[in-house]
């Protein structure tokens, strides 16, 4: 049995991973074609297929459950038409039985992935922007626990925290002379990019001159240069392609300061969650797969894999959706997904069994 146990773990990964990897290249090439329009002066061609490259395994990661079901529908569907399966069967291996090994390479995929995650993910977002930033002429730096830094010219600007939308929060920006001394500290609560640069609340300024200093607060302030607005596609780095530490780290801060961070908590349980909904996915694969042994071929099992695998990702967003404008917890509205994906798998391989029995 470990043996047969080793031969479908081993035929669901490969097919798995093959799925990927083509997904993976059919990605490149459309991210490359969209980056190419964006190539300008030190923002050379060989560093627009870089950018992709580094960002390719954050948008690996969203279409995983979908390369997981087209996999793993592919490989098994492989083994039933060869009617391997069912010699499997027919030597007393119930379906159930038969959903070991592909439980254990859900195991494996969904750990995979999630490592993948925490890892090369985030790591390929930072290396990204700091790529772009640097293509831009601009010093960014992003080496501290919180924040990062920004120098332009003689001005150096640090931000705790960008929101999605472009929201900077937690700001100090410090300007200099030529030689090199302060002229100015501004510490800034929150600024909002709009049409005449930005609007900032909570505005507390320093300025230096030779003999004193001058100070000076604003509930509400428009500054006309802070971070340049060409930057801020630099600086934006969405929740799902954070890890969970930063996600961890994001939410906290935005509790801390009585911020909107039910997003950034949906995207930490949603990552936490991850490996049930692969899981879930390659269960659900066994019954499809043997469903289309005989009606169909490798043609008929890709597209139902697809059109299958975008309906679930489809739903899984809406309900998730759903359960947050419900009211619901993030844990709930991020745990209601792959659960309910899984008691569906259930009850389809306890039919099929049944029907199969009789």
């Amino acid at each position: 049995m470990r043996t047969l146990d080793r031969y479908i773990l081993r035929t669901v990964l490969g097919g798995t991973l093959m799925t990927l990897g083509a997904l993976m290249g059919l990605a490149f090439i459309l991210l490359s074609l969209d980056e190419v329009d964006k190539i300008e002066g030190a923002y050379t061609i060989g560093k627009a297929l870089l950018f992709v490259l580094f960002t390719l395994p954050g948008y690996m990661l969203e279409f995983f459950p979908l390369a997981t079901l087209v996999g793993s529908l592919m490989a098994l569907g492989q083994l039933a038409s060869g009617n391997e399966i069912t010699a499997m069967r027919a030597a007393g291996l119930s379906l159930a039985r038969l959903a070991r090994p592909v439980l254990l390479s859900g195991v494996i995929l969904g750990l995979g992935g999630m490592l993948m995650g925490e890892t090369i993910g985030p790591l390929g977002q930072t290396e990204a922007r700091l790529m772009r930033a640097e293509a831009m002429g601009k010093t960014l730096s992003m080496q501290g626990e919180q924040g990062l830094w920004l120098r332009e010219g003689e001005r150096f600007v640090h931000v705790d925290f960008v929101t999605p939308g472009g929201d900077l929060h937690g700001i100090k920006a410090f300007e200099f002379d030529r030689e090199n001394h302060l002229e100015q500290a501004r510490q800034i609560a929150q600024a909002t990019p709009d049409e005449t640069g930005w609007r900032a609340r909570d505005v507390v300024s320093n300025t230096f001159a030779t003999t004193s200093i001058q100070s000076n607060h604003a509930p509400q302030q428009t500054l006309p240069a802070l971070v340049p607005a060409e930057l801020l596609n630099v600086l934006v780095v969405l929740p799902q392609y954070m890890s969970l530490g930063e996600l961890w780290r994001y939410a906290r801060f935005l509790d801390a300061n009585g911020l909107q961070s039910e997003s950034y908590w949906l995207a930490w349980w949603g990552k936490l969650f991850a490996p049930l909904t692969v899981i879930a996915m390659l269960l659900l694969a066994l019954p499809f797969a043997l469903a289309t042994r005989r009606s169909g071929g490798a043609g008929q099992r890709l597209i139902i894999g697809i059109l299958l695998g975008l309906g679930l990702l489809i739903a899984a967003r809406l309900l998730t959706q759903g359960g947050m404008l419900a009211g619901l917890p993030a844990m709930v509205a991020a745990l209601a997904p792959p659960v309910l994906f899984l008691m569906i798998a259930m009850v389809v391989l306890r039919r099929q069994e049944a029907s199969h029995a009789s």
